[in-house]
C-alpha cells in the first residue's frame, strides 16, 4: 500500500509537470521535482532554507505554490502550508517587494516609544480603547504606521505595555475603507514561527512581544499579500 505521504507528493508532482510553467524571464528557479518535495516538507533544512530565499525573490515559482493549492479538489488535498509562506516572507528586504514590504524600526526608550525609521507613513493613533476593550492608561505611549500593499491598507499599531513588552495590533482594510475579514498574519521570529492568526474584524492582537526583530507574513487565502518587519529596539 502506497504511503499517503508518497501519495501526496505524487499528486502535487504530477500537477506541476502538467501546469504550463513560462520559463521567461526566469533564472536558476528550482525544477518541479524540487518544488514538490518542498510543498511536502520533504527538503532538508538547508535546501528548504536555500529555496525559501529563491521564493522570497521570485513570484514565479511562489505563484506555482499558490497554484498547487488552488488545485486542491477536497478537504486533505495539499494546499501551501502557511509556515513556508512566512519562510519566504522571511527572507525579504525593504528593497525587494516595494509596495507589499513595510519596515518599521522602534525604540523603547524610557516611558515612551520612538520611530526611528519606516518604508511607510506615520499617522495619529487612536485614542479609543484597545482591541480587547481595555482602557489604555494615560502616558501609554502608541505609533502608529500604515502602508497601502495592493488592494490593502495594512495598518501597525505598536504599544508599549510594560518596560520591555509591546503588544502589536495590525489592521487590514479593504481599500474601499471595509474591514478585511480572514486575511492571515504570521508572525515569526529567528526564523521560526511564533504565531498565526486570522484578522477579525479586520485585526490581529500580537500580545506581550519583548524585544527583537520580527517577520510578520501577509496572506489571503494561501497566496502572498505582503510582509512587515518590524524591530524593537532599546
Amino acid at each position: 500500500m502506497i504511503d499517503r505521504d508518497e501519495e501526496k507528493l505524487a499528486r502535487i508532482l504530477h500537477y506541476l509537470l502538467t501546469r504550463q510553467r513560462s520559463r521567461t524571464g526566469r533564472t536558476g528557479c528550482p525544477d518541479e521535482e524540487e518544488l514538490a518535495n518542498y510543498s511536502s516538507g520533504l527538503l532538508t533544512e538547508g535546501a528548504k532554507q536555500g529555496l525559501e530565499a529563491h521564493l522570497a525573490d521570485c513570484a514565479f515559482c511562489m505563484d506555482d505554490l499558490v497554484a498547487v493549492r488552488k488545485s486542491a479538489q477536497d478537504e486533505e488535498a495539499e494546499r501551501v502550508p502557511q509556515h513556508l509562506i512566512t519562510g519566504a516572507m522571511a527572507h525579504l528586504q525593504p528593497d525587494q517587494r516595494g509596495e507589499s514590504f513595510l519596515d518599521i524600526v522602534v525604540r523603547l526608550v524610557k516611558g515612551s516609544l520612538e520611530l526611528v525609521s519606516t518604508s511607510g507613513y506615520l499617522i495619529p493613533a487612536p485614542a479609543s480603547a484597545g482591541i480587547r476593550g481595555r482602557p489604555r492608561p494615560s502616558g501609554t505611549s502608541i505609533l502608529q504606521v500604515e502602508k497601502e500593499m495592493g488592494r490593502f491598507s495594512v495598518a501597525v499599531e505598536v504599544e508599549r505595555v510594560e518596560t520591555n513588552l509591546c503588544q502589536v495590533v495590525v489592521r487590514v482594510k479593504e481599500n474601499d475603507g471595509r474591514s478585511a475579514e480572514g486575511i492571515r498574519l504570521s508572525l515569526a521570529s529567528g526564523g521560526r514561527e511564533q504565531a498565526s492568526y486570522l484578522t477579525r474584524q479586520g485585526a490581529v492582537l500580537f500580545d506581550r512581544i519583548p524585544q527583537g526583530e520580527y517577520n510578520l507574513a501577509i496572506s489571503d487565502s494561501g497566496a502572498p499579500v505582503g510582509a512587515i518587519r518590524l524591530r524593537l529596539m532599546e
